[in-house]
């Protein structure tokens, strides 16, 4: 799978618009696939796609609004949405696993076929081999949803070294973030939503016959 690359946040942000569409799309074909028969499975996908397509919503309106550390909050929960449908692929029977997820069961806490408990940590070491990039974006991103030290080092607008001064801002725009700055959360979101849309599309190969999904 292409890392999507933007040239500016204009076309960052029109590459990100174009999944929601998408988002219909796969949908529909899933709930087409193997005649209109509906699975477990089925329903952590609805979760998935209707979270993402919130996400996404949410995620547009905080780029627009200057606000990089609310966006880069939403930025680590979308990685959260195809790391965690990604454990679907780690399990002897993907269906009973579905059951026990809706049924309030803590991913953390099932193991997968190999006897080893699905913690966020464990999927993104599993996920590191397709995604290499995945480990450091998702360690500096939990910074933002906890909080923790990118919260402060976010308000620094400005560091003089001549006379040691720091100059700090506190309100909701983000102005002394370069556009290079934007255009990556941009596009790094755009990649989790393309990421999930490959679990997606590989859960409705396997509903179509094709069985892809203890691959």
């Amino acid at each position: 799978m292409d890392k999507i690359s933007s040239d500016n946040l204009e076309e960052a942000l029109a590459k990100l618009k174009e999944t929601e569409d998408a988002v219909w799309e796969i949908a529909k074909e899933m709930f087409d696939a193997d005649q209109g028969n509906m699975f477990p499975v089925d329903l952590l996908a609805i979760g998935a796609m209707k979270r993402t397509a919130s996400n996404t919503e949410g995620f547009v309106t905080l780029i627009n609004s200057k606000n990089m550390p609310a966006a880069r909050s939403l930025l680590r929960i979308q990685l959260d949405t195809f790391i965690r449908f990604y454990s679907i692929w780690l399990v002897d029977n993907p269906h009973d696993f579905a059951q026990d997820v809706i049924g309030g069961n803590h991913i953390r806490r099932i193991k997968d076929r190999n006897g080893n408990k699905m913690t966020d940590f464990y999927l993104v070491k599993e996920l590191t081999g397709d995604y290499p990039w995945l480990p450091t974006v998702y360690d500096k991103l939990c910074g933002y949803v906890h909080f923790s030290e990118q919260h402060l080092f976010n308000s620094v607008q400005n560091v003089n070294d001549q006379d040691r001064t720091l100059t700090f801002a506190i309100g909701k725009e983000d102005n002394q973030y370069p556009e290079k700055s934007w255009v990556e959360a941009v596009d790094c979101f755009t990649n989790s939503v393309h990421i999930l849309f490959y679990y997606l599309n590989s859960w409705i190969a396997t509903k179509n016959g094709v069985n892809t999904a203890n691959k």
